[in-house]
């Protein structure tokens, strides 16, 4: 499985400058694009770590939203038996 991420195409290309500096223009092409690869791999298991936790947490709101319809509901059931 591979990850894609989507980001500007001006921004995944322009990286030469961040990745070639003065002391790295000695590197061979296939040690930079190694590097380029493992900055994008870690960017997207947060990308993909922080979507988890979104979908964690809109299901922990949907259990209290069903817990307090059912709370609620409970509770004017309650209250109209005492009024009667």
């Amino acid at each position: 499985m591979f990850n894609v991420s989507t980001v500007a195409s001006e921004a995944a290309f322009s990286a030469g400058g961040r990745v070639v500096s003065k002391k790295r223009c000695n590197l061979a092409p296939d040690v930079i694009e190694a590097g380029i690869c493992v900055k994008d791999w870690e960017i997207a298991d947060k990308r993909m770590f922080d979507s988890i936790r979104e979908t964690e947490m809109l299901a922990d709101m949907e259990s209290l939203k069903l817990s307090r319809s059912s709370w609620m509901h409970d509770s004017i059931a309650i209250t109209a038996r005492n009024n009667d």
